[in-house]
């Protein structure tokens, strides 16, 4: 009897920590799979970044200006939360080494900074998400949304070697986001070359062949670090305050990342 009730019990354990396992495998899958079907959603609607053509002639019109700031102010709650995070990796990279904290210091404040990043899962989603919710309420695609942002954001860009997170990865484009910011450039070219050419077009040829080949060759980390060139700038001159004020520091490779293709996460 008593040898009967041990292995009742024993497999009840294993079936409680089989319900579980699973239970937290659904949670964390169930999110991922909505946020995968939400971005499919935009692909559907707008095609896929490397689709986009801009204007031929680089104007960004008010109207689509407009909308892109409201998606920014969508996502700054998230974008604070995670710059939160990175915040606390740098805190647990520079722990140990510092003199001003006693050991049960140390260990409490290692212990925080570590719950922090556990949520960077969820709260990368959460971003996600939140962004391309907004995309669909504005009626703009992942590609329109790129390349604003890094025309807006070329400067700024620039300088993420000499900020806070210089040493963090996020701070920085990915190669794939490089490779695919170049097709939508190239996309614009084309457009530009099939249309009459006068002074401005054949300068803006120029311009946009040689940013497209400083981003393939590496020699521009990110695009237009001197800002981008022509029209495209005096449409954003407008909204410069407004659009700074927007900028995330230190989280560019999660900003734009597209992760459906191949349910790619490689930025």
């Amino acid at each position: 009897m008593n040898h009967s009730k041990h292995h009742r019990w024993r497999y009840l354990t294993i079936a409680t920590i089989i319900f579980f396992l699973g239970t937290g495998i659904w949670f964390f899958i169930q999110p991922i799979q909505e946020s995968k079907q939400l971005e499919q959603s935009l692909s559907e609607r707008f095609g896929w970044a490397t689709q986009y053509t801009p204007p031929a002639d680089g104007n960004i019109l008010p109207d689509r200006l407009e909308r892109f700031i409201r998606v920014r102010e969508a996502v700054q709650a998230n974008c604070r939360t995670f710059q939160d995070i990175v915040d606390n990796v740098i805190k647990l990279e520079t722990l140990e080494s510092d003199p001003n904290l006693s050991g049960s210091q140390k260990a409490s404040e290692g212990f925080d900074s570590l719950k922090s990043m556990f949520s960077a899962a969820p709260t990368f989603l959460e971003f996600l998400d939140a962004r391309n919710s907004a995309l669909l309420t504005e009626e703009m695609g992942l590609g329109e949304y790129i390349y604003i942002y890094l025309a807006a954001y070329g400067e700024l860009l620039a300088l993420e070697s000499q900020g806070r997170y210089a040493d963090q990865e996020d701070a920085y484009l990915s190669p794939r986001a490089r490779k695919e910011y170049v097709q939508i450039l190239d996309n614009q070219l084309a457009a530009l070359q099939a249309a009459d050419q006068d002074a401005s077009s054949l300068a803006l040829v120029a311009d946009l062949k040689a940013e497209m080949a400083a981003l393939a060759d590496g020699s521009h980390s990110s695009p237009w670090p001197g800002g981008p060139p022509g029209r495209t700038a005096e449409s954003l001159a407008p909204y410069h305050d407004q659009l700074s004020a927007l900028y995330c520091e230190g989280i560019v490779r999660l900003e734009i990342l597209q992760k459906n293709k191949g349910f790619n996460f490689d930025g």
